[in-house]
């Protein structure tokens, strides 16, 4: 199989956001038309290099990158590939980090960078933080806006643990090292009006950092549906 430069974006692109689904392949540009993605894909599936799962719990076929890949995708990204979950909260979770990426490129951000390009650790204070969100949007003369989705399985003291990284992140510099901003927005969505009040109080007086708590359906994203 002749692989296009379509092809090695389309894969990367699974490679790193996981999981996607046949409307978020349209979505991001990728395809005109069904029929099209539906032909393309499946020469991508014969060659061994995309997956197709078959979920009773969501409507569409989903897809991911295979091992098989990982030569095309590169050295950076290919090992993501080597083990990768398909539990069905992993995919709820891929897929509605997707779809919020979607909807803040309609928003009007450039830019996308995903959660294996952020990944950062960094000692402040003598111990060791982690600042790995799930994503980041660039918007032209509006700075980074940070992106974490909640989807209520996380115990509020791991979140508070996350929101001291990020402060830690912005007020040691680490972020302009990392990021090439001094600052960002972190935007946080959620399930529910409640869990979002909840989250919302996990501050610190004084904090660097400006944190956005609202619901999918305030910020008008439709979150996976919920399955087990």
């Amino acid at each position: 199989m002749q692989l296009t430069e379509r092809d090695v974006h389309v894969l990367k692109d699974l490679a790193l956001s996981h999981v996607l689904s046949r409307d978020q392949l349209l979505q991001l540009g990728y395809f005109s038309t069904v029929t099209r993605l539906n032909t393309r894909i499946r020469g991508l599936i014969e060659a061994g290099l995309v997956k197709r799962l078959e979920t009773p719990f969501f409507a569409q076929s989903l897809y991911m990158a295979s091992p098989s890949a990982s030569e095309v995708v590169g050295l950076r990204i290919g090992p993501l590939l080597a083990a990768r979950s398909g539990s069905p909260r992993f995919l709820q979770h891929a897929l509605s980090v997707t779809n919020t990426r979607i909807s803040l490129a309609q928003k009007g951000a450039s830019a996308w960078r995903f959660e294996q390009q952020l990944k950062t650790l960094f000692v402040s204070g003598g111990k060791t933080h982690e600042v790995r969100p799930d994503g980041l949007a660039m918007f032209p003369g509006k700075g980074l806006l940070a992106v974490e989705v909640d989807l209520g399985h996380v115990n509020p003291a791991k979140f508070a643990e996350k929101l001291r990284a990020y402060e830690a992140f912005i007020a040691t510099g680490e972020c302009t090292r990392a990021w090439g901003e001094p600052s960002f927005r972190l935007l946080t969505l959620t399930t529910g009006t409640l869990r979002a009040k909840h989250l919302a109080r996990i501050v610190t007086e004084g904090s660097p950092l400006v944190n956005d708590v609202l619901t999918f359906d305030q910020f008008g994203v439709k979150a996976a549906s919920n399955w087990s």
